[in-house]
């Protein structure tokens, strides 16, 4: 076998891989046949196998050793005394509303919002799906999660075949948010390891990494005219990306505690964050600046997440009190209060034509709630 050294130096024809760019790498052109002589000799690999040293490079290639695997501990086997489900961590509607992506434990669910129905399973994630998100067209679903501590992991699937397309890993630690640009050409990524990712999705590979937070980054919102990133961190910041330079334009450190959720006003003018003290901040934006206009202490135990209704008019929150609230987008006056829920929210989202409240909790239990006018 090649060493690791001898194929970043290569021979006559230059170095045998590019850390990062697998598509360019002379190593993978030849196991694919596009460069000949085709390799290896004794026969092609498995598209399995091919996939795997794609993702390795595009990882960085780091020199392979033990620790790239995922870790395995010897657990004993504890059998449960009533059925338990896996808790949902992430949902995402597909932008057309037919379907509804539930994200849990190494699996992603694709249901029907109309029936409630599971239509397809896919189970290829290493361990929670902590991240959802569809292509602006609909045509791709990434999951994001990985191995805690390990690596961060983004799967890629084709919606209308179901088909895996890509993994890409490039973090160090677990991924908490996953977004595609409006244009659909790139997808960003947040992870527990303080970085921001953005990989161009059609070449699937990693073009720039964002640094500037100091703790895990939890959330992403992308602003409606695609310029801007904000990211919410542990750090008790959000920070406004400009997309195409990758600089901080701003840092809005008004929060007092950790924050775990960000979120962007559909028509651009305002930018709502929450977290561990309990409050909702929310900022108005424009090209002049950012400026905070309205906080409201929101739960009695910390916001786990918040997202505003398409129409603009209303911003929902969850919180580890086991309550969902309706709000006023723009005075933040309480609307309504639904029921007391089962257990913590992880995940909500609101359908794109505004009438449905997707609600995903960490017992494993779903509820859709149907909105009308400025409540349910």
């Amino acid at each position: 076998m090649q060493r690791h050294e001898g194929l970043l130096k290569g021979g006559a024809h230059g170095a045998a891989l590019t850390p990062g760019r697998s598509a360019e790498s002379r190593m993978v052109l030849m196991i694919e046949g596009t460069v000949q002589p085709r390799m290896p000799m004794d026969g092609p690999l498995s598209k399995q196998e091919i996939l795997a040293i794609r993702e390795w490079i595009d990882s960085g290639a780091p020199p392979w050793s033990a620790s790239l695997e995922v870790a395995t501990l010897d657990i004993p086997r504890i059998r449960t005394q009533v059925r338990t489900e896996e808790g949902i961590a992430s949902l995402a509607f597909r932008p057309d509303g037919n379907q509804l992506a539930v994200g849990t434990y190494k699996e992603v669910r694709l249901l029907s919002p109309q029936d409630r129905q599971v239509k397809v399973r896919l189970s290829d994630p290493t361990n929670t799906v902590r991240a959802l998100a569809f292509s602006p067209d609909g045509s791709l679903l990434a999951a994001a999660g990985g191995a805690p501590g390990q690596f961060g992991e983004v799967k890629i699937w084709d919606t209308k075949s179901n088909a895996l397309l890509r993994s890409l890993r490039g973090h160090s630690d677990c991924i908490y948010a996953v977004r595609f640009s409006l244009d659909g050409a790139f997808l960003a990524t947040a992870s527990y390891d303080r970085l921001i990712k953005l990989w161009d999705v059609g070449a699937m590979t990693e073009v720039r990494t964002l640094k500037g937070h100091i703790d895990a980054v939890f959330s992403l919102a992308i602003s409606p005219d695609g310029k801007h990133l904000a990211s919410a961190s542990s750090d008790r910041s959000v920070k406004i990306w400009d997309i195409a330079t990758g600089k901080i334009l701003y840092t809005l450190s008004d929060a007092g505690e950790a924050l775990s959720t960000v979120t962007f006003h559909q028509g651009g003018r305002f930018i709502a964050a929450g977290g561990a003290d309990k409050k909702i901040w929310l900022w108005k934006f424009s090209d002049q600046g950012v400026e905070l206009v309205r906080t409201v202490l929101a739960h009695s135990n910390s916001i786990l997440q918040l997202t505003f209704a398409p129409d603009g008019r209303t911003l929902v929150s969850a919180g580890a009190d086991g309550l969902v609230k309706l709000w006023d987008a723009e005075s933040l006056r309480e609307k309504n209060v639904l029921d007391p829920q089962t257990d913590w929210v992880l995940a909500l989202t609101v359908s794109p034509n505004g009438k449905l409240l997707a609600v995903g909790r960490y017992d494993g239990s779903l509820a859709i709630y149907e909105l009308k006018g400025s409540g349910i």
